[in-house]
Order: structure tokens, then sequence, then C-alpha cells
């Protein structure tokens, strides 16, 4: 069909033309949509001269070199730091920091770089971790290990024992309260036992979860609840070690490979087993909130997942895919480099990730 523009359009050919531009329009906004959008803004470097851990916590990134414990903010400007011993393992949380080597421990607050405790520990030191109230800090050997509680200032409260034949698998507070959480796993019998045990410190257990159904490999604590992924179940209980019958959700076949940190109801993202793992290729993904679900595939396959609040980031090479919860689509980013691992996400949502042989910060969109 011919149509010249030079002579006024009958009703017909009008409407023809204006079908052939919505059409236009359409498939070009497709195209738009799957292509990748413009390079995110260029990453800072990390001042470190290696890959040694770094974490993240609220709007600051961590990490130890030369002898001290530095902290700096998401675009990489020095906040504060404190000396520790060389070849010192830290835990960061929302509520302080653990720093030990051997026998020595210090209690470091969050903020200011400021030692809170520095307690004389009777053994060697494999864990440690810090809380509202108290700390903890588990001591060897792995097997028949020692969990000492301490107040902030490092002052001794409660020595717990009964870990005869177990390995201390993780421990926390929950979340705003003083009770004390361990997870440890009995492997002596036919089948691997999983049980977690919730502690008032200075008195006696308070409640007790044992699974023989499943191995644990993870678990949440939210307010008054305990909520814990195994390779069969995701089941949810109170304190006491009540199961929530009616939250339980079938999991077989899906491993939990990212959740968001904060609220009472996270954002949970589980990818088949067959596309996780060191040949990790995700493309499906299964949010989960609750009990509410559905799923996600990404136009690429991703190395990296991340859930951030409500958004699914998933890093592949040096493309970001980004989706919100609710929603089947996702937008298609260029990163300005090429991403292997992603160790964590700020507050303010700057990725720290690692390229090379160098640690990053990248300011991420939000959808």
């Amino acid at each position: 069909m011919n149509i010249d523009l030079s002579k006024p359009l009958g009703k017909l050919q009008g409407i023809l033309v204006a079908l052939l531009l919505m059409a236009v329009t359409f498939f070009v906004a497709l195209i738009v949509k799957h292509a990748p959008d413009a390079p995110l803004e260029s990453a800072v470097r990390l001042n470190t001269s290696g890959l040694g851990d770094v974490q993240v916590e609220g709007d600051s990134i961590y990490y130890i070199e030369a002898g001290s414990l530095h902290c700096v903010s998401s675009d990489g400007k020095f906040k504060w730091n404190v000396g520790v011993d060389k070849n010192s393992r830290f835990k960061v949380t929302g509520k302080g920091i653990a720093v030990w080597n051997g026998s020595r421990l210090r209690i470091v607050d969050l903020k200011t770089g400021v030692v809170l405790g520095n307690p004389s520990i009777n053994g060697s030191i494999l864990s440690a971790v810090v809380g509202d109230v108290y700390a903890a800090v588990v001591i060897g050997p792995e097997h028949n290990s020692t969990v000492l509680l301490t107040d902030l200032g490092g002052n001794i409260v409660d020595t717990l024992t009964d870990f005869k034949d177990v390995t201390v698998l993780d421990c926390g507070f929950f979340e705003g309260r003083e009770l004390f959480w361990i997870m440890t796993l009995d492997s002596t019998g036919s089948l691997p036992c999983c049980k977690i045990s919730t502690f008032k410190p200075g008195k006696r257990e308070t409640g007790s979860i044992t699974d023989m159904e499943q191995v644990i490999y993870k678990v949440m604590f939210r307010s008054s609840y305990i909520c814990a992924v195994g390779t069969d179940y995701m089941r949810v209980y109170d304190y006491t070690g009540a199961e929530q019958a009616d939250q339980r959700v079938m999991v077989y076949g899906w491993y939990l490979e990212s959740m968001d940190g904060s609220g009472d109801n996270p954002l949970m993202l589980f990818v088949p087993n067959n596309q996780s793992g060191e040949s990790m290729r995700i493309s499906d993904i299964r949010c989960i909130k609750g009990k509410d679900e559905y799923m996600l595939h990404f136009p690429v396959a991703c190395t990296q997942l991340k859930a951030f609040g409500d958004t699914v980031y998933g890093f592949s090479g040096d493309k970001l895919a980004v989706s919100t919860y609710g929603s089947t689509a996702s937008n298609l980013y260029a990163l300005p480099l090429s991403v292997s691992e992603v160790i964590g996400i700020t507050a303010n949502r700057t990725a720290v990730v690692i390229s090379g042989n160098s640690i990053y910060m990248i300011k991420l969109p939000e959808k």
C-alpha cells in the first residue's frame, strides 16, 4: 500500500497509519525493555590490597588490613579504624562487632570503633557474635564445644557446656530480645540430626527444636518466631519449639540462595538445586514471602543472586537483572565491570563486589 503524505489522508488510511505507528512504538518498547540500559555509574575501588574478609552492615563496609579493623562508607570514605591482632577474624551484626584471635576477644562498637569489652577467654575461640545485650563466644574443640555468654563489657554471665558429640553450626540472638539461640548437628547416628535450642542467659533452656527428617541449613529469627529452612521443608516455630504447622512450606528440590536481612517478613529467593552450587547458572527463581510466592524468570543466567528489601538483583558477568517483588518482569542493565562475587549490599543500595583481584562499590538501581 502506497500512502501519499502530501495529500489529506482518508479515514481508513488514517486508521491504518495510526495502527502502524502504534505497532512500531510497541516493538521499540519491547526492544528497549530487554536491551541493556545505559551503563550504571562507574565503580569505586575499595582501598584494600587483597580479597580478605570484607563484610557489609547497614551503610558501612568493614575489613581488616595492616593490623587494623577499618570502617568505610559505601563510597569508600574513611569512618574509623581500630588496632587488632594480626590474623584476627571478625563478625559484624547490626548490634556490634566481635573480633577474635586465639583466646583474645574484642567487642567493638559498630558506629565508633570503640572497644567496649576485652574479656579473657580460656581456650581457642572458634566464633563469636554480638547481640543487643550480650555476646556469644564458641570455644573449641569443634566437638564438645563450650559457649560463653558475656555482657557487652566482656563480663561472663553464663557458660553452656551441653554439646557432647555435636557440632555447633551457628548461634545468635533474637531480634531486639535477650534470648539466645544455638544450632547443633549430631552426625554420630545413622541419620544426621539438627537441633535448635533457645536460652535465657543466666537461666535454663527455654525451648528446643529437633528435626530428624531433614538437614537444616539456614535459621532466621524475627520477633518471637524461628524460621528453619531445610532440604525438604521450611518450618516456623515459636521460641518454646512449638511448630506453627499452617506456615510450613515444602521446598524439596530448591535451595535458599538469598534472603533480605530486615523485617519480620523477609523476601526469600529459592533456586532449583540443579542451578545452584559451583556451576551456578540461575535463571529460574522461586520468590517466597510468608505464605505468598511466585516464579520469576530472568532473561540472563546469573551467577550471583541477592534479595534487598522487595528487590531481586541477579548478577551475570557485566550484566545486572533487576525485578521488584510481585512482578514477573525485569530490567537489564550494563555493569561498569564484570562481577565474579557479590559480598553484600549496603543500606543505600550500593553493591560491594569482587572483580578480578579488587573489590569495588557499584550504586544499584531500585528497579
